[in-house]
């Protein structure tokens, strides 16, 4: 990708959307001992407070943001600049997703989910390029899944708004290709310790051991890599998944039956037919 060959995370500022969930207060631990300086992102203020005086290193701050708004996103990055500093580091994990019948989710739902998981990541990166290409440096990181990279049954929204990010960063390395910039798509499965798979389990849903897992920690390193190395695509997950990825490309029948055979449309079915508020 032209001449970025990676960012060091040290005596950075990284802007973190959803950071007070499992896997965004793992990136925020990681990313805080590795010397950057956290402005976060989440819901609720008290909570966002509470991590930031938890993390190591000082000048942490947070900001209470809800990324469903689009008035929010068009504000928040410089909002954060003038509360932290420029930002060096964007990483798009806010999320939300929920499991039903295609045709019984609620449009409103739809409506969320497509705004916070899509829309939300291009607009704050959007926001925050022009500053990184006047200050010569910049990596954004766009929170992905193993879901947008081959589509499980009753998670439409929520597969399509993470196969959107994968293709986005794919796009932005190449518009980009010459400038001193980085744009990474991770893509955790399921994740021990946060997000969807904690929730699921909560509720007695156990997916197959062929799926795979991985954990916060296993994710936040992965992002870390991410920046570092300037890797394009990387997964993270305790079994190989790219093999089905190719399939879903070359042969979808075949691709298709793998999704059953796995277990995975088995799992998102029955926590669709339990699905809870």
């Amino acid at each position: 990708m032209g001449t970025v060959r990676g960012m060091e995370i040290k005596g950075t500022t990284t802007l973190l959307t959803g950071a007070t969930g499992g896997i965004g207060s793992a990136i925020a631990r990681r990313l805080a001992a590795e010397g950057s300086t956290l402005i976060l992102t989440d819901l609720d203020q008290a909570s966002l407070d509470t991590l930031a005086g938890s993390l190591p290193g000082e000048g942490h701050v947070g900001i209470a943001a809800d990324l469903s708004s689009r008035k929010v996103c068009d504000t928040l990055v410089a909002q954060a600049e003038e509360l932290g500093g420029p930002v060096d580091i964007l990483i798009n994990n806010a999320g939300t997703e929920r499991t039903a019948v295609f045709h019984e989710l609620d449009p409103d739902a739809l409506d969320k989910i497509l705004k916070v998981n899509l829309r939300a990541p291009m607009l704050l990166t959007r926001a925050a390029i022009p500053g990184m290409l006047e200050r010569g440096r910049g990596h954004v990181v766009l929170m992905a899944s193993t879901a947008g990279l081959a589509g499980p049954a009753c998670l439409e929204p929520y597969a399509a708004g993470k196969a959107g990010l994968v293709r986005f960063a794919e796009s932005l390395r190449g518009t980009y290709r010459n400038a001193p910039l980085g744009f990474s798509a991770v893509c955790p499965g399921f994740t021990k310790g946060g997000g969807m798979f904690t929730r699921m389990r909560a509720k007695g849903n156990k997916p197959s051991p062929l799926l795979g897992s991985t954990t916060v920690d296993d994710v936040a390193a992965t992002v870390s890599r991410a920046i570092t190395e300037d890797l394009p695509l990387v997964v993270s997950n305790s079994q190989p998944v790219r093999p089905l990825t190719l399939l879903t490309t070359a042969t979808p029948r075949l691709a298709a039956r793998a999704m059953e055979l796995s277990g995975a449309n088995r799992f998102f079915r029955a926590d669709a037919a339990n699905r809870f508020d």
